[in-house]
């Protein structure tokens, strides 16, 4: 959707496919997108920018598929803040920010987790490598590398392809 709307996490659990008691769940939590107030007032809807309901379809996505919740935030601020330096700082696709609400991309973004400790960032933008080129490992919640890390689990999140489902055609 046009960065101009919002979107309301109805509509936001319709394009992942998740039940909408997961987002209340999630939320209750305190595991919130800056700029989301904890309680709206009562008989008040939550209208998301297209940044927050991205960060917030991160931990969604996460959470369907096995990640405990606090650990899908964490997840989603590292991707936060990766994304948007790796995109413009390496001039690969500077004008990509989903966090920003630019979720137009050509290229794949992924965001790997390894035996739930590991996190890096892969993508095709870089136009020095022929396929997906795959960030060092980085322990969740910290940023620098880790050496000598070969996960055995890796779950990879594909960050382009989440984009695509949140910019579907919206109804307002």
């Amino acid at each position: 959707f046009r960065n101009d709307r919002t979107l309301q996490v109805a509509e936001l659990t319709r394009r992942l496919g998740v039940p909408y008691r997961h987002v209340r769940y999630v939320l209750e939590q305190g595991i919130l997108p800056k700029g989301v107030a904890e309680s709206p007032g009562r008989g008040e809807h939550r209208d998301l920018t297209p940044a927050q309901a991205f960060w917030l379809a991160i931990v969604l996505v996460l959470k369907e598929n096995g990640v405990k919740t606090p650990m899908a935030g964490k997840l989603a601020d590292h991707a936060a803040r990766a994304i948007p330096g790796i995109a413009a700082n390496a001039s690969w696709e500077w004008h990509y920010n989903p966090f920003q609400g630019r979720i137009d991309t050509e290229f794949e973004w992924y965001l790997d987790i390894g035996d739930s400790k590991y996190v890096r960032i892969a993508t095709t933008a870089n136009p020095s490598v022929d396929g997906v080129f795959e960030f060092e490992w980085s322990k969740i919640g910290r940023f620098g590398t880790v050496r000598e890390v070969d996960p055995l689990v890796v779950i990879r999140l594909d960050i382009a392809r989440l984009g695509r489902l949140l910019k579907e055609q919206s109804p307002r």
